[in-house]
């Protein structure tokens, strides 16, 4: 099949997934990042109900492409991922975890029980100029039309009083990133030599840099003669070597945006990070500590993080960036957003229209920070990223900062002039910097 774009070292093909896998070769991608459909008809797009993302034929393709051991990224929705899940474990994938990624931009959706009432029962409601998050329930003359949003015109009635303060939906605020792995050929050692995949990429994704990690152990012991340890003294080895070593925290299974990020340290407050030594071992003499149990690695034991603040300094921050969505599509005409979001009742909810035009008309952009974070994660060096959900091209935008090859597919023929844009300003971006942005600053 002959690509659509090309851009450097990424590849879009335009048509159906479905077609398109089967004539990739086998074992010939590293990773698989990519964010399918949530199969609920969000803003009334037909490619977000058409069940694609529970195909197990889809997921089995996805794996006969896929390098063994290389893993699978795939977000979904928080009523939905768990059949999403299913398939891809269904398909032969091994399902290792969870990414959940916490964002405070959503606002809730819900049916108000008590004015629902109300309005069976006759009432009358008036609609009034929206403003701010109201404009983006509004009609095409700025007026609110939700139920929520409606004043009542005169007295509420018994039955809707016992139900007030009722609804049908909490606030959006996290989307799953399920985490699977396509099984590995031996162990994991023998897999990452053979084919460079079944490892995670741990350093390269570590969580703040700045406040070193501080690693302290024994000085080393005394020679003899033969140039051997001189362990003869149960106090031979005194003395401490300490060490900066500036790569972060571990990463955790949660990603935060700013938004949440700036709540959780309201929650948190400041707190220091304490240094502690890990208890020795008995062994040589050194009974420190209470669990004499497990030999000390005076080689890499850590003392802990001499860093102070508030709680989100241990989990990513995905950096928004206001230009991310059009950036690249300067010559592309603006447009307004309509459609109802996924849940809504058409008899109770028009469609609405989203207050700013945009060049960028894909509903469901995801932040290129959080993309690149992801490949930096399950994506070796000079390897090749797939997306079969192209979308507005997050992804492959993210696989081009990142200096990985990648290949993309889209079903949905407007949004090709949306990635190609999009991608070849990732493409000049990348040309013009001698390093990829640093994540962590």
């Amino acid at each position: 099949m002959t690509p659509q774009i090309q851009v450097g070292n990424a590849t879009i093909y335009a048509g159906s997934n479905l077609d398109v896998l089967p004539t990739l070769a086998g074992n010939s991608v590293d990773s698989i990042v990519c964010d399918p459909p949530y199969e609920l008809g969000f803003m009334g797009k037909t490619w977000d109900n058409s069940g694609i993302a529970y195909s197990v034929e889809l997921w089995q393709q996805c794996l006969r492409v896929l390098k063994p051991g290389g893993h699978l990224l795939a977000f979904g929705g928080t009523r939905t991922w768990h059949r999403l899940a299913v398939a891809i474990e269904d398909a032969g994938f091994e399902i290792r975890d969870n990414i959940a990624w916490l964002y405070g931009s959503g606002f809730p959706k819900s049916h108000n029980i008590s004015k629902a009432i109300d309005k069976m029962q006759g009432v009358k409601f008036e609609a009034k100029p929206a403003s701010g998050v109201g404009f983006m329930n509004s009609n095409d003359d700025g007026y609110n039309t939700t139920l929520n949003q409606l004043t009542r015109i005169g007295e509420s009635t018994d039955e809707a009083k016992e139900w007030d303060g009722w609804g049908t939906a909490l606030k959006p605020a996290h989307e799953p990133i399920v985490v699977a792995r396509k099984p590995v050929i031996g162990t994991v050692a023998e897999n990452v030599l053979q084919y460079g995949t079944g490892a995670l990429n741990i350093d390269a994704t570590r969580i703040g840099s700045q406040g070193a990690t501080t690693r302290s152990h024994q000085a080393d012991y005394p020679k003899n003669a033969n140039g051997t340890e001189d362990r003869s003294g149960s106090w031979a080895r005194t003395g401490h070597k300490i060490e900066e070593v500036n790569q972060g925290r571990w990463p955790a299974n949660i990603i935060l945006d700013e938004y949440t990020a700036e709540l959780l340290d309201q929650q948190s407050g400041i707190s220091k990070s304490l240094s502690h030594n890990r208890p020795h071992d008995t062994k040589w003499g050194f009974g420190v500590g209470n669990d004499n149990s497990k030999e000390y690695d005076y080689e890499t034991g850590r003392s802990g993080y001499s860093d102070s603040g508030g709680a989100s300094r241990f989990f990513y921050v995905a950096k928004a960036n206001k230009r991310d969505r059009n950036e690249g599509l300067d010559e592309l005409p603006e447009q307004i957003l309509t459609g109802r979001d996924a849940g809504q009742d058409k008899r109770q909810v028009p469609y609405k229209t989203r207050s700013n035009p945009v060049k960028n008309t894909h509903p469901t952009v995801k932040p290129t920070a959080l993309m690149q974070y992801l490949i930096r994660l399950v994506t070796p060096e000079n390897g090749t990223v797939l997306d079969p959900f192209c979308g507005s091209g997050s992804t492959g935008k993210a696989a081009i900062l990142e200096n990985k090859q990648f290949i993309g597919i889209e079903l949905t023929p407007e949004y090709l002039p949306i990635i190609q844009g999009r991608l070849e300003h990732a493409y000049q971006t990348m040309l013009n910097k001698p390093e990829a942005d640093d994540l962590f600053a």
